[in-house]
């Protein structure tokens, strides 16, 4: 009885989160397969996580290791160096790895996958898969240490990965958004509406941001987490607050503007190029001869009428 209280206290964090984040999708719900397949993910990624963690580890102990100085029958780093070397096993050893297999699994689910097509999907698969991770990580210590590490961590490691996968998700979300815009912008100068040499929308710092920001924050978390001194503890309460409120508003924001993706690639487009603008309001003013009512347009129509506009 009370291991199944112990695995309900690691677990619930974690599906309350999911829970929350799902309620929040508002263009159109993801099948429960694939969220099923994008926590199982999570868990699974753990096992490769933790053999490169280690390798890493070692790889920095041989490293550092001529930098030592013996004392007391064993080797220490002093100073700068010791603090070189937690920040490297922190950064890199940790958040890097964790967050580097969480992304190429995100990669993988949005990489030509039908269901992915709004705005808030991405944060979703993200927050599942992080949330997958954490949930196990989480049920693996708290059965080893019992209810307080539960407790503690509920309000300090769920949160870190729930905001590395809102993160994650938001920046790739965009940069997928904003490739497509960028290839929209091709096409409508192929069509001659818009100059050749027009300054093309950026996508690339959007799909970088999506696992640098995500590994710093993690770092960051992890080393100040760490230092346990009474400035590093005040740095890591008032870094974690800041990230709940971050968090939970960007969830706010993204859930308020979810939109299919196409609508939004779209309404980049209309915002940037007068040209779109006019036709959008051309084929609007053409439905409204012909007594229709309805304002749905896509880019292939957007497309279609500029081709017979310039025949």
């Amino acid at each position: 009885m009370h291991n199944l209280i112990l695995v309900f206290a690691a677990l619930l964090p974690s599906v309350f989160l999911c829970i929350y984040v799902f309620k929040k999708d508002r263009a159109e719900k993801e099948p429960w397969w694939l969220l099923a397949l994008l926590l199982l993910s999570g868990v699974l990624i753990s096992f490769p996580v933790a053999t490169v963690s280690e390798w890493l580890k070692r790889v920095e102990t041989d490293i550092f290791l001529p930098f030592t100085t013996e004392l007391d029958g064993g080797n220490y780093l002093d100073g700068w160096l010791f603090e070189l070397y937690r920040a490297t096993d922190k950064f890199i050893a940790v958040a890097m790895v964790e967050e580097g297999f969480k992304w190429l699994v995100l990669l993988a689910f949005t990489k030509k996958n039908r269901h992915y097509n709004s705005l808030f999907d991405g944060i979703i698969y993200s927050v599942f898969i992080s949330l997958g991770f954490a949930g196990f990580e989480n049920l693996l210590y708290t059965m080893e240490y019992g209810m307080q590490t539960a407790v503690i961590r509920t309000i300090t490691a769920i949160p870190i990965h729930l905001f590395c996968g809102v993160s994650m998700g938001y920046y790739l979300t965009w940069y997928y958004i904003k490739n497509e815009a960028k290839a929209g912008e091709k096409r409508l100068a192929a069509l001659g509406v818009i100059p050749d040499k027009t300054k093309h929308i950026s996508a690339r710092r959007f799909f970088l941001m999506s696992v640098i920001m995500p590994s710093l924050a993690h770092g960051f978390y992890n080393y100040s987490y760490s230092i346990n001194k009474g400035w590093s503890t005040a740095v890591f309460c008032v870094f974690l607050a800041f990230l709940y409120g971050f968090c939970m508003g960007r969830v706010r924001r993204m859930s308020n503007g979810d939109m299919l993706n196409r609508k939004a690639v779209l309404l980049i487009l209309y915002e940037k190029h007068v040209a779109v603008q006019e036709t959008v309001r051309a084929i609007l003013e053409s439905r409204q001869t012909k007594g229709e009512d309805n304002h749905d347009i896509s880019l292939d129509e957007i497309y279609e009428y500029i081709k017979e506009s310039s025949v």
